[in-house]
């Protein structure tokens, strides 16, 4: 039960996703930018690298090893994005597995872990 509690932003975004990757949607009207797709998906990798970060170091009031922080802010939210882009190729009717929403998937959840060490650090130099 202390998983969950300690991981509620986490897994309140992994459940987001699997929902929005997943859902049954109807033809979505065009959006006003080419491939504002891939804008989403970089964005919801970035919000959910940076959950994972700061549900890990538990709002920045525990240290943790930067290899432990890189395999669960980034390696696990890549990994999560194959999987979906492949549950969507091969589980779904309605979806299609696309490599270049993996590859923003991927770069949303770099973005995220630097971003989270940026802050990380400023937060532990000004509370020094």
């Amino acid at each position: 039960m202390s998983f969950l509690k300690k991981y509620k932003i986490s897994i309140a975004l992994i459940i987001a996703i699997l929902v929005l990757c997943f859902i049954n949607v109807a033809p979505l009207p065009a959006a006003p930018i080419s491939n504002f797709d891939k804008f989403v998906h970089l964005v919801m990798f970035l919000a959910l690298s940076g959950a994972i970060f700061f549900d890990n170091t538990a709002y920045l009031k525990i240290q943790i090893s930067i290899r432990q922080l890189f395999l669960a802010s980034f390696l696990f939210p890549t990994l999560f994005s194959g999987a979906i882009e492949l549950g969507q190729e091969y589980f779904t009717t309605t979806r299609s597995g696309d490599w270049w929403d993996f590859l923003f998937d991927g770069i949303g959840a770099f973005i995220g872990i630097l971003v989270c060490l940026l802050i990380n650090r400023r937060l532990r130099v000004a509370g020094s």
